[in-house]
């Protein structure tokens, strides 16, 4: 798949992705402002009801329980007053004619007949039921200097200052506003503040942290208890939590989810389409493979099946010179298959969890010279050069020779394959602080920006379509580059397209 049919694809799966949570956004809040909406709606009903059903209590139902003992009870001496005043009014004779009876007070003790005195039973009953009437509000009052200061108190007290903390009786109306608001479907308890239309001043509030946000609060409703004798208007404000104003938590909780749930499957996609375009690279790696392992087993197998077929004839089988020869050829294929053959399984057991190396002192600049030595005679049947600049000293290091030797054979022989005009090789080792760097260079065809990237990845070759001018499996680079991990080293590649290549490794000593 080309590159710009990926980066399309991408972009689109993208705009939808932004698409789907601009969408969740936009409706988000357009369902936040209907929910709004709703909630100053039910608010604004249940308010109306709290307020009606206050108009409808009287004043002994807005106050404390204390003090509505004392309403009740001053309401019962004003009618026992009441009734007081109509015995005298309906006996004004009797209770101002001091010659038949004589109150020691009027109108605030008993009435006492004097002896001698004409009474009738009309008059006897107006006496008793007089100083029952007395005798009654006395027992309320526990006397008259109790009776005046109760009276005077009680009328400032509750009439004249029924908002008061003390008096006014906020846990009624808190409960009755929360449950106005539970039906009407909202479980949220508000901050609740009552002040005075004059001054904004707080009568009581709930919560004294919230005094600043309950004054700006738009839910303000107003009222005035019945039974008061000013004209002082009151408000109840209710104040409810920001966020609820904005948007509730379902519709947020709902947002994050959906955008989580894009994001979930922008990354599946991601990973989904990664490996997608891995198999095929893979896959097209593993053709590569079965190709070239093909091309090579096929050309040692034609030269065994040819020699044996010279052998079979008479003429050679028996001349010694010509039966060396083609026994020579049967041997260097063999060879060279068993080579192929090696270089598969030590790829195969590198990538083995099990896999261990057998570390020693070695010396890396005669691990460098012996490997050198293998390929001068091949080097040299091409007119080429090989350069060695051991400087590395000390040279030693804790490693793995085998697989040392085996790494810079490989990194030799891809030098060679990658130079097909002349080979002009040049090997170097230097110690660096505790390291021992090692560069492998040559003139050949270089290797592009794009193809440095897979180089160390198994199987992976430079594409040269059905022309199998390079020999290889494309495993040598990555049995090279395990290697150098095996050991905590690391390997840099340095190349241009038609100029040439140099690999630099870097080992620590110990």
């Amino acid at each position: 798949m080309k590159r710009k049919i990926i980066i399309l694809f991408y972009s689109l799966f993208a705009l939808a992705g932004i698409g789907l949570i601009v969408i969740q956004v936009v409706q988000t809040n357009r369902t936040a402002a209907i929910s709004n909406n709703l909630f100053n709606i039910s608010v604004n009903n249940a308010m109306d009801n709290v307020i009606d059903e206050l108009n409808r209590m009287k004043i002994e139902d807005y106050i404390s329980q204390n003090d509505r003992y004392k309403l009740l009870k001053y309401k019962r001496i004003e009618d026992i007053n009441d009734r007081l005043k109509d015995v005298v009014r309906e006996n004004t004779d009797l209770f101002f004619d001091d010659t038949r009876i004589q109150p020691n007070v009027a109108l605030q003790d008993s009435v006492i007949p004097l002896a001698g005195a004409h009474l009738s039973s009309a008059d006897s009953a107006a006496i008793n039921t007089y100083n029952s009437l007395l005798t009654s509000r006395n027992k309320l009052t526990r006397g008259d200097d109790y009776y005046d200061r109760f009276v005077s108190e009680l009328s400032a007290y509750v009439i004249d200052n029924l908002m008061t903390s003390s008096t006014f009786n906020y846990e009624l109306l808190n409960d009755i506003i929360v449950e106005e608001l539970l039906d009407n479907g909202i479980d949220i308890k508000p901050n609740l503040g009552i002040i005075s239309s004059n001054n904004n001043e707080f009568l009581y509030c709930n919560n004294e942290e919230k005094k600043e946000e309950i004054l700006s609060s738009p839910y303000r409703y107003s009222f005035q208890p019945s039974g008061l004798n000013n004209a002082t208007e009151y408000f109840i404000v209710l104040q409810f939590p920001t966020t609820l104003l904005l948007i509730n938590d379902y519709n947020k909780i709902y947002l994050i989810t959906s955008i989580f749930l894009i994001l979930i499957i922008f990354v599946l996609f991601s990973v989904s389409f990664r490996t997608i375009l891995k198999q095929r690279r893979l896959d097209e790696m593993k053709n590569d493979f079965i190709s070239n392992m093909t091309h090579e087993i096929k050309t040692p197998l034609t030269n065994i099946g040819l020699a044996c077929e010279m052998l079979q004839t008479p003429e050679i089988s028996t001349d010694p010179t010509n039966l060396n020869t083609y026994l020579t050829v049967i041997d260097n294929e063999n060879r060279r298959m068993r080579v192929l053959i090696e270089s598969i399984l030590r790829s195969s057991k590198m990538s083995s969890k099990n896999f261990n190396l057998n570390f020693q002192d070695v010396d890396i600049n005669a691990i460098i010279e012996d490997a050198a030595n293998s390929f001068r005679m091949q080097i040299a049947n091409r007119q080429g050069s090989l350069a060695l600049h051991l400087d590395a000293n000390p040279s030693n290091l804790t490693a793995d020779g085998f697989h040392l030797t085996n790494m810079i054979y490989n990194l030799i022989d891809n030098a060679i394959k990658y130079s097909p005009d002349q080979v002009d090789i040049n090997i170097s080792s230097q110690t660096q602080d505790n390291s021992i760097i090692v560069r492998v260079s040559d003139k050949g065809l270089g290797i592009s920006k794009e193809n440095q990237k897979h180089i160390f990845e198994k199987f992976y070759r430079v594409s040269t379509g059905n022309v199998h001018n390079v020999k290889g499996f494309g495993i040598g680079l990555s049995y090279v580059k395990q290697v150098v991990d095996h050991h905590g080293g690391n390997i840099d590649v340095e190349s241009e397209i038609g100029k040439g290549t140099t690999f630099i490794i870097t080992l620590p000593r110990l």
